[in-house]
């Protein structure tokens, strides 16, 4: 099952994260989910391009997630935190960068 993070409060869980990844885009801090479920959040900064361009970056990796559910393993909770460039990518770039997040949380 596939849960999108919305909660503040569960955003600050993530500052104690002892596992992470880096994508070239994104930082991903991964932490156990209590449910069993697998959940994720995305946080983007003022810094990575105008409110326009972090909203079309947002709804790009909820349709990722969305298509992409059954690849991601059960009983962990991740932030994709954007970083420099990530606005910058096109919709074939993005879906290749986000493919690599499976592998990469397997580890």
């Amino acid at each position: 099952m596939l849960r999108r993070i919305v909660s503040h409060a569960e955003y600050q869980t993530f500052i104690n994260a002892v596992k992470s990844c880096r994508l070239p885009h994104f930082f991903v801090p991964i932490l156990p989910e209590e449910e069993g479920s697998f959940a994720y959040g995305i946080t983007t900064v003022n810094r990575i391009g105008n409110a326009v361009m972090r909203n079309r970056l947002k709804r790009r990796i909820k349709a990722w997630f969305a298509n992409n559910a059954a690849l991601f393993p059960q009983g962990i909770k991740i932030n994709l935190i954007a970083r420099a460039g990530a606005t910058e990518l096109s919709w074939s770039d993005l879906c290749l960068e986000l493919s690599q997040l499976p592998d990469k949380l397997k580890l």
